[in-house]
């Protein structure tokens, strides 16, 4: 048979089982499904994302599943880890609208590696630096560029090794 897709919205770490009905119609475990959605989303609860779609593409025959959230843009992440709504109307350091660690930028850079399509965490991080350029964030304090120049020179190679570890355990690297 051919797969199927369910797409469902759900508030992160919260998902409802109610909303996944037909899976239950096709005789999967709904309650483990939950259960791995909210684990899924979980990091987005801090960033106050109410509303998040996850694909759930199924076969019914061989009872096999994957998940797929449907994650917000690196700036909207970006913008919400300094607690506003919206970016700076001109690139950092001309407007700052705040100021984010390396470790919240890896976070970043952590829950987007998948959609980046970058080889190595070093490279996916500094993809989500040059967003925090665009959106009006410094990081430690300093200009966005200064930082990835930084990571260029191993500075921050501890925090890039606690992500990459994280990766290859998930097997996503």
């Amino acid at each position: 048979m051919v797969k199927k897709v369910l797409r469902i919205q759900v508030t992160p770490g919260k998902a409802n089982p109610a909303s996944l009905k037909p899976l239950q119609d096709a005789g999967f475990d709904i309650n483990k499904i939950v259960q791995e959605i909210n684990e899924k989303t979980k990091p987005l609860t801090k960033y106050r994302i109410q509303n998040l779609y996850v694909e759930i593409e199924y076969d019914p025959d061989r009872k096999t599943y994957v998940i797929k959230p449907e994650w917000p843009p690196i700036g909207d992440l970006l913008i919400r880890a300094v607690g506003k709504e919206d970016g700076a109307h001109q690139a950092a350091p001309k407007e700052v609208i705040g100021n984010l660690s390396i470790e919240e930028v890896a976070e970043i850079a952590y829950i987007k590696f998948d959609e980046l399509r970058s080889y190595t965490f070093k490279a996916a991080l500094k993809q989500v630096l040059s967003t925090c350029k665009c959106v009006g964030i410094l990081v430690e304090g300093k200009d966005p560029k200064e930082v990835i120049k930084l990571v260029d020179q191993g500075a921050y190679d501890e925090v890039i090794k606690k992500y990459e570890e994280k990766l290859r355990a998930e097997g996503r690297l």
